[in-house]
């Protein structure tokens, strides 16, 4: 919840750290859309005379997008902005695997800097413009309303992270081109700072350059710069055709489970006719959905964080409809695969190894939608692979009916047990050697054999069988805390064999300003009869590291040998009242194995869930901050800026017991344009004299994997 805190105790603000509590908050960052946004200098552009006007190019009809396809943004060939999430963490039973998530989270991962506890426009996702005057196939021929448009959409309020409350809402409108101008962006060149001043000048906030573009278009600086700094200015302002947008619909927003009781269903679709002639029967018709969002108080800054989730799913603009066009020739498998372990997404080899038959699941639960109104003849399997091929296992769940989803719901185990409760007769390999492994497990269904074009639907989990234990799946919806200071937090794990702990590895999210980045002791403590008993290590003074990449965790790593065997736990324990904001994964359930101690005595967990927190085990491991494949770590390129004709290159392993296979390395120079303008293989020393005056990207190559590691250089002979 944003709104009020989520407390195991009622109670006021005042007594607040007087009490013990878990937190449960959403996502200041999404850590998976999180850029690093760097500037050069801020500019002001005092007299931009020249413009010109860019369209874009309509798409034609019909307009469909289920999200299933892979990628965290939605797809350029149908959506005009980014602002969107395209996932399937944060669904709840959708119409298919995969949404279009609108939060209070903007395109680069933060929240919207506007943002507010007053309700506010946060994200939106706005279609292309598209032919609504015309269809093209089989013959053209002009639209009219008697040709039956229609437009639907499934929606989902919350889903698996915040609800929206009844002051927030989702709205969907629809557009066209007006007479007026919008400013779009400015075209731009970058270009060395040594082609307005001599070395020994200097450029100061409030002086003026022109432009090399158009001499009539002034830039006032901002920053102090000098000879061998590069400046960005201004060629041409761009400006696309403003859109006149109407509210056609919206929804309040309300917890799911409220949804649910009023409707009956976690997702609901919606049809619109389109009937309008005048304005939307035109070869510039757009739509877009927007949320209004609310930010919680800003009393307790640790807290603020991402609110408001709608899920949008099955978007579809046709001719030829109906308002009893409620159903798609589709079947689809509506969540994600599952893991093949019982307790955990991943777990260590040599512990697999010791007990396979305890590690696995006796049976997998698959979710599987007809959203026809005709029942299928279906037929289920699955395969699991190792990378290599050496290993292949496929179970046949053979045929069963699957009826339509809005009369039957999901696939009944009862009804169907092969295809909706496929035993796992898979036992992995057990005479590796190995430290680690990953299979891929592939489910398939098939449908409608009756017809040369039969549906079907795939998806894929990797099984892996890393060094460390996680009940996550690698991906937060929110997160999780607790106060006050002096609290403690433990998770548990149980062993198959004795092992040794080499490190904790954790994902933080982000609060607002990080008012998070607090102090914690991490601990580990032994069994007592189900609950954490005495403490066997701790490492003092830690704080939250925060990473901007796809849900990266941070290693906290153990100073000494520490031995285990059976039961353990890890965790920490808190200096503050602040909420610590760890990763928390509604996906997966381990609220079993999580325990908070605030007031002297040990409770479980009451939020079903898994924290992003991982304990790394087995052989001694390297304090480095990042893994690159193949050994290679850090690309070091000297003197830069380059004022000579040769450069120097140094790689450093990511592990000093390792080496680099050079033969395999090849050096790659891009000017700023993206082109190739130097290639050769590795050498200390490589020569440069061909390189004008510039910026370059410089890339080194690992031609064996692909892999590559990357540094700007800036030439300044």
């Amino acid at each position: 919840m944003k709104k009020y805190i989520i407390i195991i105790l009622l109670l006021s603000f005042a007594g607040f750290n007087a009490n013990s509590q878990e937190i449960i908050t959403g996502l200041y960052e999404n850590p998976i859309i999180k850029k690093e946004i760097s500037k050069h200098q801020e500019i002001s552009i005092s007299n931009l005379k020249s413009s010109k006007i860019e369209e874009y190019i309509p798409i034609n009809l019909p307009f469909f997008d289920d999200f299933s396809s892979s990628g965290i943004y939605p797809d350029t060939s149908l959506w005009l902005n980014n602002e969107a999430f395209i996932n399937d963490n944060f669904q709840y039973f959708p119409a298919n695997s995969g949404v279009a998530t609108l939060d209070a989270i903007d395109a680069t991962g933060s929240v919207y800097s506007y943002a507010s506890v007053f309700p506010f426009i946060a994200d939106r996702l706005t279609s292309k413009p598209i032919r609504l005057d015309s269809v093209f196939t089989p013959i053209p021929e002009a639209i009219s309303v008697r040709d039956s448009i229609y437009f639907s959409f499934y929606f989902q309020p919350q889903g698996r992270a915040n609800a929206p409350e009844t002051h927030d809402s989702l709205i969907l409108e629809f557009g066209h081109h007006s007479d007026d101008l919008d400013f779009a962006y400015v075209d731009s060149i970058t270009v060395p700072l040594s082609d307005y001043i001599t070395s020994v000048d200097v450029i100061y906030p409030g002086d003026i350059l022109i432009s090399p573009c158009d001499n009539t278009v002034e830039m006032i600086m901002t920053d102090t710069l000098y000879y061998d700094d590069f400046v960005t200015l201004p060629c041409d302002s761009v400006f696309y055709p403003k859109v006149d947008w109407t509210q056609v619909w919206s929804f309040q927003g309300m917890p799911l489970d409220t949804f649910y009781n009023r409707y009956g269903t976690y997702c609901k679709q919606v049809l619109i006719p389109i009937t309008d002639s005048l304005n939307y029967l035109r070869k510039d018709f757009y739509f877009r959905f927007k949320n209004y969002a609310s930010l919680a108080s800003d009393i307790l800054p640790s807290w603020r964080s991402n609110v408001d989730q709608w899920n949008i799913d099955y978007v579809y603009l046709n001719i030829g409809r109906s308002m009893g066009d409620t159903t798609y020739r589709d079947i689809n498998f509506v969540e994600r695969a599952p893991s093949m372990l019982d307790k955990y997404e991943s777990m260590p080899y040599n512990q697999y190894r010791k007990k396979p038959v305890v590690a696995l699941k006796d049976t997998l639960k698959i979710y599987l939608s007809n959203l026809d109104n005709t029942t299928y003849n279906t037929n289920y399997k699955y395969t699991v692979s190792s990378e290599d091929g050496s290993f292949t296992r496929t179970y046949n769940g053979g045929n069963c009916n699957l009826p339509p989803f809005y009369d039957y719901g999901f696939q009944n185990c009862d009804e169907c047990q092969p295809h909706a409760c496929p035993p796992n007769n898979t036992i992995f390999p057990l005479g590796l050697e190995e430290d680690s492994a990953v299979f891929t497990v592939e489910h398939v269904i098939l449908g409608d054999f009756t017809t040369a074009d039969t549906i079907s639907d795939t998806i894929t989990f990797n099984q892996k069988f890393y060094n460390y234990y996680a009940y996550d799946d690698g991906s937060a919806e929110e997160g999780y805390g607790l106060t006050p200071a002096g609290a403690m937090l433990a998770y548990r794990f149980q062993l198959n064999d004795k092992d040794t702990l080499r490190a904790v590895r954790m994902f933080f999210n982000k609060t607002l300003n990080s008012a998070n980045k607090q102090y914690f002791d991490l601990a580990v403590w032994d069994d007592d009869n189900g609950k954490p008993g005495e403490v066997l290590y701790k490492k003092t003074f830690l704080r939250p590291v925060f990473s901007d990449s796809l849900n990266k965790f941070h290693t906290y790593y153990i100073d000494s040998i520490l031995p285990l065997n059976n039961v353990f736990y890890v965790g920490w324990i808190q200096f503050s009242d602040e909420n610590l904001n760890l990763g928390f994964d509604r996906h997966n359930d381990a609220m079993e194995n999580i325990f908070y101690n605030c007031t002297g005595e040990w409770f479980s967990s009451l939020y079903k869930g898994a924290l992003m927190m991982r304990p790394v085990l087995g052989k001694q491991i390297h304090e480095y901050p990042e893994y690159f494949p193949q050994g290679l770590k850090t690309l070091q390129i000297y003197p830069n800026p380059a004022t000579g004709d040769n450069l120097n290159f140094k790689i450093l392993p990511y592990d000093f017991y390792q080496s680099v296979d050079y033969n395999h390395l090849q050096v790659k120079i891009y000017n700023l344009y993206g082109q190739l303008v130097l290639s050769s293989g590795f050498d200390d020393t490589i020569n440069i004299s061909s390189l004008k005056r510039g910026m370059y990207l410089v890339k080194v190559v690992n031609t064996n994997n692909n892999t590559s590691l990357s540094s700007k250089l800036i030439v300044s002979k």
